[in-house]
C-alpha cells in the first residue's frame, strides 16, 4: 500500500539515520511534482497541507485529488495536516482521510497543550492516523500562525519529557532555534538541546523551518536524530518565481499547460534536491 501514515516511514528513518522530506504542497500540480520526484528517487515522501490551503479547497475536495496521487504512487506517501491549532478542524481532517496530523498547541499553557493533544491522539488512534505535536515557539510565519522575532522560546527538556509521556504522540517537533519563512540574520540552532531531547524521546523528532538551512546544518541535525524535515517556503518560491520567470521569458505565450509544465519542473527540482540530501543519497 503506497498511501500510509508517517509512523513506519519515520521510524525507519530514525533507525537508519536519514530524514524524510515533508513538503507543503498547495495544489494538484505541486503534489504531483513532489510525488514524481520521490518516485524517481525511490524514496518515501510526506505531502503536507497547511490549514489555510485545506480551507481554500475544502476538506473533501482536497482529499479527492490528493488521495489518488498517493494511492497510485510507486513509493510510500503520507498526507499530513500541518500546524492545526483547532481541535475540531484537526478531527475533521482525520475523518476526511488525512493519514497524519499535527496539532500545534505550542502557544498554549503546557497543561492545555497536553490536554488537547491527548484528545487528538485518542481520536486518531482507532483510525490509524499518526499525530505530531510541538513544544516551544518557532519564530516566523506558518499559515496564519505568527511568532515575532524575540518571542521564540526553545523547548525545555523537563516539559518535553512530560509532554511526550502524557500525550503518546508519534512525532515530536521541539523548538530549537529554527524559523518559519525566510531567515533574516544569523541562524542559531541549539544542537545540544536537540541531541538531549532525541536521547529520551521514544518517537522520531521533526525539524520545522527547514528552508534556508545550510547543508552542514541539515547534515548535523540529521546526524543528531532529525527524522522529518519540513520544507514549505522553498516550494512556494519555486512555484511563484517559476511562474514569474516563464511569463517574463514568454510574454506572448498564453498556453496554461506549458506554463504549468515549466512551474511543475521547477517545484520538482527543489523537491528532488532536498530528498537527495535528506536521504543521504549523496
Amino acid at each position: 500500500m503506497s498511501y500510509v501514515n508517517m509512523r513506519e516511514i519515520l521510524e525507519d528513518a530514525r533507525k537508519n539515520h536519514y530524514a524524510v522530506g515533508a513538503f507543503n504542497i498547495v495544489n494538484y500540480l505541486t503534489a504531483k511534482a513532489a510525488v514524481e520526484a520521490a518516485e524517481e528517487l525511490e524514496q518515501p515522501i510526506i505531502l503536507q497541507t497547511s490549514v489555510k490551503t485545506v480551507k481554500a479547497f475544502g476538506i473533501t475536495e482536497m482529499m479527492s485529488f490528493l488521495k489518488p496521487i498517493a494511492k497510485q504512487a510507486k513509493v510510500e506517501v503520507a498526507i499530513h495536516l500541518d500546524h492545526s491549532t483547532d481541535v475540531a478542524f484537526t478531527k475533521a481532517c482525520i475523518d476526511g482521510g488525512w493519514s497524519s496530523v499535527m496539532y500545534d498547541g505550542s502557544q498554549l499553557a503546557l497543561k492545555d497543550n497536553i490536554k488537547n493533544t491527548k484528545e487528538i491522539v485518542a481520536y486518531a488512534k482507532p483510525q490509524q492516523v499518526t499525530v505530531e505535536g510541538e513544544l516551544g515557539a518557532i519564530v516566523g510565519v506558518e499559515d496564519d500562525i505568527f511568532v515575532k522575532e524575540g518571542a521564540g522560546a526553545h523547548a525545555k527538556p523537563k516539559d518535553c519529557r512530560r509532554y511526550l509521556d502524557e500525550t503518546g504522540i508519534q512525532a515530536f517537533a521541539p523548538a530549537i532555534g529554527t524559523a518559519h519563512g525566510v531567515y533574516k540574520g544569523e541562524i542559531n540552532i541549539d544542537y545540544d538541546l536537540f541531541e538531549e531531547i532525541n536521547g529520551f524521546s521514544k518517537c522520531p523528532l521533526v525539524l520545522h523551518g527547514g528552508t534556508g538551512l545550510t547543508d552542514e546544518m541539515f547534515h548535523r541535525l540529521i546526524g543528531l536524530g532529525a527524522s522529518k524535515i519540513n520544507i514549505s517556503t522553498a516550494i512556494k518560491i519555486a512555484y511563484c518565481q517559476g511562474m514569474a520567470a516563464y511569463l517574463k521569458t514568454h510574454p506572448e505565450q498564453n498556453d496554461p499547460l506549458k506554463l504549468d509544465g515549466f512551474v511543475k519542473a521547477e517545484v520538482k527540482k527543489v523537491v528532488t534536491e532536498h530528498i537527495q540530501f535528506f536521504s543521504q543519497m549523496n
